[in-house]
C-alpha cells in the first residue's frame, strides 16, 4: 500500500516528539508549585510546544476519521458506526483536554476522571461494534500475541490479587495473618503451576481462545509449515509416518493414534505404525464395513456419533482402546491407507468444519508423502532385483561358454582319448576351466552392478591361448604378440564367446582363424568364422542389444557383454558380416605402456 509523504513525516515528527520527551528532564516540561492545595501542573515553554504538536496529532486524526467515514458505503458505514463514534470520542476527549491545558498553560487534573470516562466509553463502543457490528467476522488476533498476552494477563492478575491482599492485611493491621498469607502465596504458586501444566486446562483454553478472538481456528500456513519441517526431519518410512501421527494429534489433542496401509499382497490393510495407541493390529480386509464405509463417504468417521453400518464388536473393539476418528486416506482416487485417532484430552471438546478440513488437508499430505516414499522404496527394491537379474544373466552366460569348451573336448576325447597328448591337454582344459570357474565364485560373493577391472600388462598370446585351449576346437591362430593393459580374466571371456560363437556358426570341419598384433597404437584380435554369416540391418539394430539373438537356445547376451567389457577397457569392437561369407569381429584394446630405464 502506497503511503505519502504526510504519513512519513507525521511518523517522524511522532518518533522525535517521543525522544524529546523521554531524554528532557521532567522538571524542564512541566512543574507544580503547591501540588498538594492546587492539583495544577504548568507548562514550561517545552511542554507547551509538546502538547502543541499533540493537539496538531489529534486534529489530523480527526480529519482522517471523516474522510474515512465520508469513503465508505451506506452498508460498511453502518458496520463501523459505532467504531468510528468511540474513535471521535476518544479523540474529542483528548482535544478538549489538551486544548484547555494549551489556553492556560497549565493542566488541570481535576479533569482526568471525565476524560478517563469518555475513554471507558469509547472502550465499550469498541468492543460492542467488533462484536456485533463486523459481519466479516470476530475479533482477530496473532496466536503468538494471544498466548503471551494470555500468560501476562495470568501473572499479572496473580501479582495484582496479592498486591491487594496484602495491602489490605497491612490496613487492617492484622500481622499476626503474614503466615497465613505466605502460605496462600505458596498455595498461589502450586495452583499456577497445576494450570500451565494441565493438558487438559491448557487444551480447554485454547479451545476459548479459538472460539472468542481467532477469526479461524487454525492458522493453515503455520501448519503447512510444520508439516513440511516435521515431515524433512524423517528418513525412513517408518519415521515419516510416526510425524505424520503426531501431526494429527497435535491440533486436536488426541492421546495417540495409529496408521494403516494397504498391502497388496494380502490384499488387506494391515497396520504400520503407532503412536501412544493400542490395537490387537488385525488386518481390515477389502469387504470389511469399515473399509466400505470409508470409501463410499470419503469422510472422517466420528465415532462419537452413531454408525449403523458397523458392526458391533467392530464400534466395541474401538471403545476398548479409546478410538475416536478414522481419517480415510485416499491416493489417485483409491483407498490407500486409513488413521485411527485415539480420544481428546478434553473429551467434551466438539469438534467443527474447521477440524474435518484440516484433517483432510492434512490426510492428502500426508499419504502423497508416504505414497512417494513407498514407491521409491519399490523402485529401488526393483532395481537391485535388476542389477542382480542382469549379473545372473552374464553368470549363466560365462558357465555356458565353460560348457560349450568341456562339451567340444568331451567330443573329440571319444576318438583321441588313447592319444597321450590329447590326455595331457584334456588335464590342462578342465584344470583351466576349474580355474575360471572358481574365479566366477569368488566374483558371485560381491556381485556389483559396475564390476572394477584389475588392470594388469599381460601378453596378448597368452590370453588367446587360454581360450584356445578351453574350446579344444580346430582353431587356427597368427600374429605377433604385444603387451597389452587389460583384465586379463574379463577378455578371457570376450575371446573365448566369440570363439564359441564362431565354432558353432561354423560347419563342415573347417577352422576358426585368429589373428593379432598391433595396428594403429592398438592391439588387435581378429576372429573369423565361415559360417552363414548376418545382415546388416541386424548388425546394426540387434547385434549388440541384450536378449537378441538367432541362436534356438542363446541367451542373447554374450555380444552385449563382451562389448560392455570391451569399451570399459577404452577400446571398441568391430563386426564384418555378410549372408554366406562368414563373419569377422575385430576387438582393439589399449597397449601396455612400457617402463623405460635411466
Amino acid at each position: 500500500m502506497y503511503k505519502g509523504y504526510g504519513f512519513w513525516i507525521s511518523i517522524t515528527v511522532a518518533i522525535s516528539l517521543l525522544l524529546f520527551v523521554i531524554i528532557t528532564p521532567l522538571n524542564e516540561i512541566l512543574f507544580s508549585p503547591d501540588f498538594s492545595e492546587e492539583h495544577l501542573i504548568f507548562l514550561t515553554n517545552s511542554g507547551f510546544v509538546i502538547y502543541l504538536l499533540l493537539m496538531v496529532f489529534l486534529v489530523f486524526g480527526l480529519v482522517q476519521l471523516e474522510r474515512t467515514l465520508a469513503g465508505l458505503h451506506q452498508s460498511q458505514r453502518w458496520n463501523i458506526k459505532l467504531l468510528v463514534l468511540g474513535s471521535g470520542l476518544l479523540l474529542v476527549s483528548f482535544a478538549l483536554y489538551f486544548s484547555h491545558s494549551l489556553l492556560y498553560r497549565s493542566i488541570n487534573l481535576n479533569y482526568l476522571g471525565i476524560r478517563s470516562g469518555a475513554v471507558f466509553f469509547a472502550a465499550l463502543l469498541f468492543l460492542y461494534s467488533r462484536l456485533f457490528r463486523n459481519t466479516k467476522g470476530k475479533l482477530s488476533l496473532s496466536r503468538g500475541i494471544a498466548h503471551r498476552s494470555l500468560v501476562l494477563l495470568i501473572v499479572g492478575g496473580y501479582l495484582i490479587v496479592l498486591g491487594g491482599l496484602g495491602e489490605g492485611l497491612r490496613y487492617l493491621n492484622i500481622s499476626d495473618a503474614k503466615p497465613i498469607f505466605y502460605a496462600i502465596i505458596l498455595l498461589s504458586c502450586l495452583a499456577l503451576a497445576v494450570v500451565f501444566l494441565s493438558e487438559k486446562l491448557r487444551r480447554r483454553l485454547k479451545v476459548t481462545l479459538h472460539k472468542n478472538f481467532y477469526q479461524s481456528k487454525y492458522d493453515y500456513k503455520e501448519q503447512w509449515q510444520n508439516f513440511a519441517n516435521r515431515i524433512t526431519a524423517g528418513i525412513t518410512l517408518s519415521e515419516i509416518q510416526t510425524a505424520i501421527l503426531d501431526l494429527f494429534c497435535e491440533p486436536l489433542a488426541c492421546k495417540g493414534a495409529a496408521f494403516y496401509l494397504y498391502d497388496f499382497e494380502l490384499s488387506s490393510y494391515t497396520h504400520s505404525v503407532s503412536l501412544n495407541f493400542r490395537r490387537d493390529w488385525r488386518p481390515f480386509s477389502d469387504n470389511d464395513p469399515l473399509i466400505t464405509q470409508l470409501r463410499e463417504k470419503d469422510w472422517v468417521i466420528n465415532l462419537k456419533e452413531s454408525h449403523p453400518e458397523l458392526t458391533d464388536s467392530l464400534i466395541d473393539s474401538f471403545d476398548d482402546v479409546g478410538a475416536f476418528l478414522v481419517v480415510p486416506l485416499f491416493f489417485d482416487e483409491e483407498l490407500a491407507g486409513f488413521i485411527i485417532m485415539g480420544e481428546q484430552i478434553n473429551s467434551a471438546e466438539e469438534l467443527n468444519y474447521e477440524d474435518y478440513d484440516l484433517l483432510r488437508m492434512l490426510s492428502r499430505q500426508a499419504i502423497a508423502t508416504v505414497q512417494g516414499l513407498r514407491l521409491s522404496e519399490q523402485l529401488s527394491t526393483t532395481r537391485e532385483l535388476a542389477a542382480i537379474g542382469k549379473v545372473s544373466t552374464f553368470v549363466l552366460h560365462d558357465l555356458k561358454n565353460q560348457v560349450s569348451g568341456l562339451s567340444l573336448m568331451l567330443d573329440n576325447a571319444r576318438d583321441y582319448i588313447g592319444d597321450p597328448d590329447f590326455q595331457q591337454d584334456m588335464l590342462e582344459t578342465v584344470g583351466n576351466t576349474v580355474e575360471n570357474m572358481k574365479r566366477l565364485i569368488s566374483r558371485l560373493k560381491n556381485i556389483k552392478e559396475k564390476p572394477q577391472l584389475a588392470i594388469s600388462s599381460v601378453a596378448l598370446n597368452k590370453i588367446i591361448g587360454n581360450a584356445v585351449e578351453t574350446t579344444g576346437s580346430n582353431i587356427e591362430t597368427n600374429g605377433l604378440s604385444v603387451n597389452v593393459a587389460v583384465d586379463e580374466e574379463q577378455v578371457y571371456k570376450v575371446i573365448l564367446n566369440l570363439l564359441v560363437n564362431a565354432i558353432e556358426a561354423t560347419e563342415g570341419g573347417l577352422p576358426v582363424l585368429i589373428k593379432y598384433g598391433q595396428r594403429n597404437n592398438l592391439a588387435f584380435i581378429e576372429v573369423r568364422d565361415s559360417g552363414c554369416g548376418m545382415s546388416a540391418e541386424f548388425i546394426q539394430d540387434k547385434l549388440f542389444k541384450p536378449f537378441e539373438t538367432t541362436k534356438k537356445h542363446g541367451f542373447g547376451i554374450g555380444l552385449y557383454q563382451c562389448k560392455q567389457i570391451i569399451e570399459s577397457h577404452g577400446g571398441k569392437i568391430e563386426v564384418e558380416s555378410q549372408h554366406g561369407e562368414g563373419t569377422t569381429f575385430t576387438l582393439f584394446l589399449p597397449l601396455a605402456v612400457e617402463k623405460t630405464s635411466h
